[in-house]
């Protein structure tokens, strides 16, 4: 009976996850942010020879 007891009140501890929260932040700051900087300067470039290797592929056989 006792086992079950201290099984129980272990079960029920929280975890331990200090510094979880500091380590998102930097996640964020460090690397998605950079990143979504990246992106909005080259996205139309990105959009542009996504739309030039299109066409290119679709019209070559008529060529």
């Amino acid at each position: 009976m006792r086992n079950s007891i201290l099984r129980r009140r272990k079960r029920r501890a929280p975890p331990k996850r200090r510094g979880a929260a500091s380590l998102d932040y930097i996640l964020v700051l460090c690397v998605v942010l950079p990143m979504v900087a990246f992106m909005m300067t080259a996205g139309r470039e990105i959009l542009w020879l996504t739309y030039e290797m299109l066409s290119t592929l679709i019209t070559w056989p008529f060529m």
